[in-house]
């Protein structure tokens, strides 16, 4: 998921491990430790595309890692504590700073939700983000930059067990998302892809969130202080389930409208669509097109009223090799699931219709997460993610307020 939602969850989990010997000392750490596998997204700095993207939710995501990963993590974190240089002022200040820019960033990217669903600023929104960002500021200053800080002493074993289960969570909670997985690496690519839970969701991390920063500023000693941690990390789990048995209704509800429509289908999957659980997309495999619908639990009826279709087009890879570097990446990365439309000149755009469509039908190429498959200056085949073009911001923020008005029931005509 999103990066503040593993904050957040490496946040408890460092809480429920050494809450009571660190404090918040726990906390940060688990957030660290709950951001470290998706430093993988800086492999786009140094290499191409389909590598990058193949890294992306790769080692670093993997089993092993999560496993290898603390014993080095514990040794640092104590010989940064054992050194003293956690008491010294420039490193304080440089800590505040960076806690307060990651603050302003989660609080922009919460207040500009509402605005891409339509409603625009909502102040029931900003108010309280400004007020907790004005106390956090205050907190900081007081009981942290002024404070002679204490002394930290904690075993080697709290130190592994905080930064273990801080890693380890992180791709199981991505598991429940659509991009894919590779927990198994380095020894299988197969990606885990269970599909019950959009990339973010604020329903998920907002209340898990607040029931850390409540957590957070009560006593170490303090009973109610794990009571909250644990409410966070149970509502997680229970709304994790709920999504669950939202993906076996529609999963149920879309066999029963492809029949309807007498649709024959090879495969299909289904998932929530982005910032909600309420209206999912489902997406079948025919011989030559895709069938596509949206299906909102808030719908007046149990089915979908609209089932549009989307042709494959594969054969216009047809002159690509089937072991060319490329062409593999693009049948890995989507699961097969795909289609291909003419671009410019001889480029083509490959679609991953696992994210679906900017709506309920294909209007124009309103697709979610598209790639271009061109040559590049060497002759090979090559791609690179075209969801950031201005045709596709235009869609979205049409989509969205379209998005939030099935959220709320209604069912386009």
């Amino acid at each position: 998921m999103d990066s503040l939602t593993q904050i957040v969850l490496g946040a408890a989990c460092g809480e429920a491990v050494a809450g009571k010997k660190l404090g918040n000392r726990a906390m940060l750490w688990g957030a660290i430790g709950g951001t470290i596998p998706d430093l993988d997204v800086f492999a786009s700095l140094f290499t191409d595309e389909i590598t990058s993207t193949s890294f992306h939710r790769g080692f670093m995501h993997s089993f092993l890692f999560a496993v290898l990963a603390p014993f080095v993590l514990a040794k640092m974190a104590q010989w940064f504590y054992h050194n003293g240089l956690y008491r010294r002022q420039g490193y304080k200040l440089g800590a505040m700073v960076l806690w307060v820019l990651f603050y302003v960033g989660a609080a922009a990217g919460v207040n500009f939700i509402p605005v891409l669903l339509g409603e625009g600023l909502s102040w029931y929104v900003f108010v309280p983000t400004l007020l907790l960002g004005i106390a956090l500021v205050y907190s900081l200053w007081k009981n942290y930059f002024n404070r002679d800080l204490s002394l930290v002493e904690a075993p080697y074993r709290t130190w592994l067990l905080l930064f273990f289960w801080s890693i380890f969570t992180h791709p199981i909670l991505d598991c429940f998302t659509s991009w894919g997985t590779q927990i198994w690496q380095p020894f299988a690519d197969t990606r885990v892809q269970w599909t019950t839970v959009s990339v973010v969701d604020p329903m998920y991390t907002v209340p898990f969130g607040l029931c850390v920063l409540v957590a957070a500023f009560l006593l170490r000693t303090s009973r109610a202080r794990v009571w909250w941690c644990w409410a966070g990390i149970l509502w997680g789990c229970g709304y994790l389930g709920y999504t669950v048995w939202h993906k076996r209704n529609m999963g149920l509800i879309f066999e029963q409208s492809l029949q309807a429509k007498n649709i024959a289908y090879e495969r299909y999957m289904t998932g929530p669509t982005i910032f909600n659980n309420i209206v999912w997309s489902g997406l079948a495999e025919g011989d030559s097109v895709y069938y596509f619908g949206l299906y909102g639990f808030n719908d007046p009826e149990q089915r979908m009223k609209t089932i549009s279709t989307i042709p494959k087009n594969h054969h216009l890879l047809d002159h690509i090799p089937p072991d060319d570097r490329t062409r593999k990446f693009l049948t890995w990365f989507t699961d097969g699931y795909y289609n291909v439309v003419p671009y410019r000149g001889d480029t083509l755009q490959v679609n991953d219709l696992r994210f679906g469509l900017l709506g309920d039908r294909l209007r124009g190429n309103n697709y979610v997460f598209p790639f271009l498959l061109f040559k590049n200056e060497k002759g090979e085949w090559d791609v690179k993610q075209n969801n950031r073009n201005r045709e596709s911001v235009e869609d979205s923020e049409r989509s969205f307020s379209e998005l939030w008005n099935r959220v709320k029931g209604h069912v386009p005509e």
